[in-house]
């Protein structure tokens, strides 16, 4: 009874819920998250310094002059040869940059992820669990199924115009704790059974993580502004990034110094999925689908809820058998169609619409 209890109060979860019980786990949580997430973090910068710089150098360097052949498309005026042919290098290789620079980033955030999920899982459920040994048993062969399709789809879809990569974002985005559940055979039909139904819920923990980071990222590089020279600053790092003078060392520094924040709150995002995923699952699992303007089916839940559950009942011997029996609340309970708590007994359940006749009022 607990356990039904503790689902339903899952499935039950508003979105500021939601969110709030994100924060809970992040705080709760930080210190086992932050080192190996902020690794992580740490690495992807790396990666992308190592592989990448050059590219970026290369593409900077180029004689193209954007200002003139925005002005000539303006006036209708026709490009010369090399100016077509330098403007379609110019596309391809930002393009190729993009995706380059999204892979990097996916694969190491994807793998950061799976790596904590079924600890944050059981915390969240009140499991027992050892961070040591859900870390490791993160790395298994269904590992490689996350990173394919989250790690490296997600990147593709990017370069067509990022539609097809918010798509599987939003439908297969619980595969992070899917492909680990050991009762699940099929993590990819489980992540789409829960995502399905709930994409922009899903779409919207990505956009208030983003829009949280970015404001405290946006503060934090104000007051870094206020204490360095932009102007001489931009000069020393293009020297760092220059062939003849580069110095890693100092392009990783700046790029640690710059990323502090989303490095120090890497944790948030896999604790607001977690929070989000557990409801969605609760609710799944239940065989329902709380919403207002829909009236759940009466036989689906008269078998988990056959009867609802009180503070206090009481039977009034009186009635005779062939009538409805009446039911005495001195306190809170669940509705028995589809789950929603009640605290002052009513009439209709406010939620699903349902006559609750069998009351004594």
């Amino acid at each position: 009874m607990e356990e039904s209890e503790r689902s339903l109060d899952l499935a039950n979860k508003r979105f500021s819920d939601i969110i709030v019980d994100g924060f809970k786990l992040f705080f709760q949580n930080y210190g086992s998250l932050i080192i190996p997430l902020a690794c992580f973090q740490v690495l992807m910068i790396i990666l992308d310094i190592f592989i990448l710089t050059d590219l970026k150098w290369y593409i900077n360097s180029m004689e193209l002059n954007l200002e003139d052949i925005i002005d000539k498309f303006a006036e209708n005026a026709d490009l010369t040869e090399s100016e077509w042919n330098l403007l379609t290098s110019f596309l391809f290789l930002n393009i190729a940059l993009l995706f380059l620079d999204n892979l990097i980033g996916a694969i190491v955030v994807t793998i950061a992820m799976c790596s904590v999920s079924n600890y944050l899982l059981k915390k969240q459920l009140y499991k027992e669990t050892h961070f040591i040994q859900s870390f490791k048993s993160a790395f298994n062969k269904k590992i490689f199924l996350v990173i394919l399709i989250i790690g490296i789809c997600i990147p593709l879809g990017s370069v067509l115009l990022f539609i097809p990569a918010i798509i599987i974002f939003g439908f297969y985005i619980f595969l992070v704790f899917t492909y680990n559940m050991e009762d699940i055979e099929n993590p990819i039909s489980e992540a789409r059974r829960v995502s399905k139904g709930n994409f922009w819920k899903i779409l919207s923990i990505f956009a208030f993580n983003f829009i949280f980071i970015f404001i405290f990222s946006f503060i934090y590089t104000s007051i870094i502004d206020l204490f360095f020279s932009s102007k001489t600053f931009s000069t020393n790092y293009n020297s760092w990034l220059d062939p003849s003078t580069r110095n890693y060392g100092m392009i990783i520094l700046y790029q640690l110094l710059v990323n502090l924040v989303e490095i120090l709150l890497a944790p948030l995002f896999i604790c607001f999925l977690t929070s989000l995923f557990i409801s969605l699952k609760a609710k799944k699992d239940l065989g329902f689908t709380i919403q207002k303007q829909y009236l759940p089916v009466r036989e689906r839940y008269e078998g988990v809820f056959s009867q609802p559950s009180g503070l206090t009942q009481r039977v009034d011997d009186s009635i005779e058998e062939s009538s409805t029996t009446k039911v005495k609340f001195e306190g809170e309970f669940y509705c028995p169609f589809c789950g929603y708590r009640i605290n002052i007994p009513k009439k209709f359940c406010p939620n699903c619409g349902e006559s609750f006749s069998f009351i004594d009022k």
